[in-house]
């Protein structure tokens, strides 16, 4: 039976944050006084739509180093979900046979810090999750999924999808094999946990 993972947060949660744009802090509208989301809105939409064999432009991100006045410790995953992980360039080095086995390593134009981070794009294979087979909530919403085996056989990394999922090309949850939760642990890299599915 093929084990897979949903790349978790530890519990620490206590890496540092990525955020879309070039704003490293909140934007407000000068004349509404209302927060303005339109550069984020603008880079989910380019992560989302962007497809292989298509230029990349590097996407402009923020890190964010302290939260509630809490220093941030760098890891090899930080917090940011769309389309895939934000993972150190210690990562691309270590891992980048199994990063580029199914996904995409893509630079990201981290604009408030030298240090370097990449969005690892992993594509979607439709219909990879079994609904019927699924545990779902009352109203119908996945609670814990099951994997349809022959479409995932042999796939080292892929986005779950099934028909109907709400909003599938911006959803950032991957899954992984066991080849990859032992290689990325034996590299001993960090901002991972690995929740069997």
């Amino acid at each position: 039976m093929m084990a897979y993972y949903e790349l978790k947060y530890p519990d620490d949660v206590s890496s540092w944050v990525a955020t879309l744009g070039r704003h490293p802090g909140q934007k407000f509208d000068p004349k509404t006084g209302a927060e303005d989301f339109s550069e984020h809105r603008k880079v989910t939409h380019y992560l989302a739509s962007w497809r292989p064999g298509e230029d990349w432009r590097p996407a402009p991100v923020c890190l964010h180093f302290r939260a509630r006045g809490r220093k941030l410790v760098k890891k090899d995953r930080i917090f940011n979900d769309v389309v895939g992980p934000f993972i150190s360039q210690n990562a691309v080095e270590r891992m980048r046979n199994l990063l580029e086995r199914q996904g995409h390593v893509l630079p990201l134009d981290v604009v408030n810090s030298d240090e370097r981070f990449f969005l690892w794009w992993v594509p979607c294979i439709e219909d990879s999750v079994d609904y019927t087979r699924s545990e779902k909530f009352p109203d119908g919403t996945i609670k814990k999924i099951a994997l349809d085996v022959q479409k995932v056989a042999g796939i080292t990394a892929f986005r779950p999808h099934y028909t109907g999922m709400y909003n599938p090309s911006s959803q950032g949850t991957v899954l992984v094999d066991e080849e990859f939760k032992s290689a990325w642990n034996d590299a001993k890299l960090t901002g991972i946990d690995f929740s069997p599915v």
